[in-house]
């Protein structure tokens, strides 16, 4: 029995289709808060796992990181409890 070329694709094509299922359950959640400018290191600004809806444990497996636009990391995420923390005091004309 011949094979047409379209049926030797078949086991790729499944193979891809499922990658592309399996990939599209995972996503990325972006969360924006706003922080005073006077916070002090170590100040309490949320805690993420609680926002997400998801636990310590899924946070870490997760490997929740943040992101930062500049420079500087301004906050710390503790992937244990999920809190969200001043690492360092802001200053605005700095960030501006």
């Amino acid at each position: 029995m011949e094979l047409r070329k379209s049926e030797e694709a078949l086991p790729g094509r499944a193979v891809a289709l499922i990658l592309l299922l399996c990939v599209s359950g995972m996503r990325a959640e972006t969360a924006r808060y706003s922080v005073p400018e006077e916070a002090e290191r170590g100040s309490f600004v949320a805690n993420i796992a609680q926002d997400l809806g998801l636990t310590g444990e899924e946070l870490r497996a997760r490997q929740a990181r943040l992101a930062p636009e500049g420079e500087k990391q301004y906050l710390q995420l503790n992937q244990h409890t999920g809190d969200l923390l001043v690492r360092e005091q802001m200053d605005r004309e700095e960030l501006c």
